[in-house]
């Protein structure tokens, strides 16, 4: 009995477990309808939004900083390591090509990694600014000081670009492959980031925005000082028998950006947190973590192991030129840049009035103009306490301004075309390199991807050869 209730059982338990499965399917299937998955995102931001949304502005704006701040953290390390400023010291032998001057090679894998990012930057700017043109022009912008500061970043990318490399590419978009710009058009980089500075200085202006002012002025100056450079080291290829810049524009917009500083102190600096360390790979990540390279042996004393500074003062090799003494200049570089208490997330600098001073200072000198000179110089010098240079100190003019220069602008990837102006060879570069001015070359994997770029791929430029 009890045995032919549970078969019973089963049958209608059997029974009512398919019934239920197929009124579970039949919801099942009617519930793809009623709750469809194509649903609208929130969160979700497209780029056609964009073009007419002026809230994204601010978030446009940061993105472009993260960007170009990528891009000049990167540069300033591998310009630093093949410059006298930073030295190889552990096992990636591609900041040992660098460090003994071999810039030009596209195989490289930092400036092969760091290309694309500068390129990104560089796409970045021309894909902001026309956006928040727009929005300022049907006043929509909330804040007009996004605008100033877009026109800033794309200035300080295209001026990066003008003075560290060979040959670029621009006209790519994201679709279609462009043509380089050509070695012997590099100018137009600086070109293109005076006029941004230019629109910038007009908006600032009208803000009366001192600080934006300053900083856009101080790389209007940079941007046509830079440009005056190019023109004695790649037009024609080779070293200047005078390599003192006297711009006049340059002058005129480093006496307006020192005024709207208002501090000979002052700088615009890009800070590096976690979020935006790098691209490729951080500058302060390679030196104060991985321990791949560090600063340079004309500025510090290495500890035992070789890869550090000593701590304190007594890792400092760099001496002012007319105390004899620690260059307290480089001591707060190296504080701020190069030791394991630097952390990894080292900021660069963009802009400053110290550098202003050294346009004038250069550009005095240039004219003969020797009280100018040492007006500016000292000004400098004023800064860290430093006491004051004269005809009869026993520095030169020359030599206390390439030492101003040197040490005033470290890890601000301006080094290398000082070697070049004033033939002073790093000292790691071996005898083959550094023989004429060479820059960093279009990478090997956009000459693999764009066959409009300089083929073959892994061929250095001429100048690099």
């Amino acid at each position: 009995m009890h045995h032919r209730n549970t078969i019973g059982g089963s049958a209608r338990l059997r029974k009512a477990l398919g019934t239920a499965a197929a009124v579970l399917g039949a919801a099942s299937l009617a519930s793809c309808t009623v709750f469809s998955t194509e649903v609208k995102n929130p969160n979700a931001v497209t780029e056609d939004a964009i073009a007419t949304a002026s809230a994204a502005a601010g978030s446009l704006v940061t993105g472009l900083y993260g960007a170009v701040n990528a891009a000049g953290n990167q540069l300033t390390g591998t310009s630093g390591a093949a410059s006298d400023e930073l030295t190889w010291v552990g096992s990636r032998e591609y900041w040992n090509l660098l460090d003994v001057g071999d810039l030009g090679d596209p195989l490289n894998e930092y400036t092969d990694g760091q290309y694309p990012y500068v390129s990104q930057a560089r796409w970045m700017a021309n894909y902001v600014i026309p956006k928040l043109e727009g929005y300022d022009k049907t006043n929509s912008l909330r804040n007009r000081a996004d605008l100033a500061q877009a026109y800033f970043l794309a200035a300080t990318i295209y001026t990066l670009i003008g003075e560290n490399y060979e040959n670029f590419i621009i006209s790519s978009d994201r679709v279609n492959n462009g043509d380089p710009v050509g070695e012997n058009n590099m100018r137009v980089m600086f070109d293109s980031a005076i006029v941004y500075t230019g629109k910038g200085i007009t908006v600032a202006t009208a803000l009366n925005n001192q600080p934006l002012r300053a900083r856009l002025l101080g790389m209007q100056a940079r941007a046509k000082w830079s440009k005056a450079v190019w023109a004695t080291l790649r037009t024609p290829r080779g070293f200047p028998a005078n390599p003192l810049i006297n711009d006049a524009g340059a002058n005129a917009d480093a006496a307006a950006a020192l005024a709207a500083f208002g501090n000979n102190g002052a700088r615009y600096r890009f800070d590096v947190i976690a979020q935006n360390a790098g691209g490729w790979f951080s500058t302060g990540s390679e030196m104060n973590s991985r321990l791949e390279i560090r600063a340079g042996n004309r500025y510090i004393v290495p500890n035992a192991a070789g890869t550090r500074p000593v701590d304190g003062a007594a890792g400092i090799a760099m001496r002012d030129p007319i105390t004899g003494t620690t260059d307290p200049v480089t001591l707060k570089n190296i504080d701020e840049c190069c030791r394991l208490s630097s952390t990894v997330n080292v900021g660069w600098t963009a802009s400053s009035a110290k550098e202003m001073l050294l346009i004038l200072a250069e550009a005095a000198l240039a004219s003969g103009n020797t009280a100018t000179f040492q007006q500016r110089i000292n000004e400098i010098r004023a800064v860290d306490g430093l006491p004051e240079w004269t005809p009869a100190s026993p520095v030169s003019a020359r030599d206390i301004l390439v030492h101003s220069r040197q040490v005033n602008l470290f890890l601000q990837a301006r080094r290398l075309t000082d070697h070049y102006r004033f033939q002073i060879r790093a000292d790691r570069w071996v005898s083959t390199r550094g023989n004429k001015p060479c820059f960093f070359p279009i990478s090997y994997n956009e000459r693999q991807q764009n066959p409009k770029a300089p083929q073959p791929a892994q061929d250095r430029p001429a100048a690099c050869q």
